[in-house]
């Protein structure tokens, strides 16, 4: 086959605030460690809620209450450029460098 290549699959994942589809880049992934709600800087793993990265709007306690409860202002608090935000050691790690596949590469 010589056509053109199809476009790659970009995910789409859904809002709890807002409720839009969008491509997963543009969230901001939230996960649940000890109890708490915290940003996840690095890979994906296991389940997570998403919150648009560029509509303060969806980081308002009145739009989180719904999906985090008595967390929401917590939650509120982690949006990435606040002050609250840089005080949460989970929040400020370094995602991962590369891909461990890349270190046999030659």
């Amino acid at each position: 086959m010589t056509g053109p290549h199809p476009a790659r699959h970009v995910p789409e994942r859904t809002c709890v605030a807002c409720r839009r589809k969008r491509p997963q880049p543009e969230f901001v992934r939230l996960i649940r460690v000890d109890g708490a709600w915290t940003v996840c800087p690095g890979p994906r793993q296991g389940r997570g809620a998403y919150l648009c990265a560029d509509r303060p709007e969806c980081w308002q306690d009145k739009r989180l209450r719904r999906v985090f409860g008595a967390q929401a202002a917590a939650v509120s608090a982690l949006r990435p450029g606040t002050a609250q935000a840089g005080t949460d050691p989970i929040h400020n790690a370094q995602p991962p460098r590369g891909d461990r596949r890349e270190s046999h590469r030659r």
